[in-house]
C-alpha cells in the first residue's frame, strides 16, 4: 500500500491537479489515516506541499492532517 500511495502522490504531486485531489489519492490518504487510528470517514480534500513532500488532507469537514514522508515512512499528524 505505501509504495501505491507514492507512486500515487509523487504522480499528482507534479501534475496540474489544482482542485481537491483524485479519488485514489483521497483514498489513499483516508486509508493512511485511519491505520494511524485517526477518525476520518470522508476525505474533503488532499493539497500538496509546494516545498517538501508532504500532504494537507481534510477530513470530516472537521480534521486536518499533514502526511509526511520522513525517511521511507509515511506519517501522519493532527493540525490542531
Amino acid at each position: 500500500m505505501k509504495k501505491i500511495l507514492l507512486v500515487v502522490l509523487g504522480l499528482l504531486a507534479g501534475n496540474a491537479y489544482a482542485d481537491d485531489g483524485s479519488p485514489e489519492m483521497k483514498a489513499e490518504a483516508k486509508a493512511l489515516i485511519q491505520a494511524a487510528d485517526y477518525q476520518c470517514n470522508k476525505v474533503n480534500g488532499v493539497y500538496p506541499a509546494h516545498f517538501s513532500n508532504a500532504f494537507t488532507v481534510f477530513c470530516d469537514d472537521v480534521y486536518e492532517y499533514t502526511i509526511k514522508d520522513r525517511g521511507g515512512r509515511w506519517t501522519v499528524e493532527v493540525n490542531d
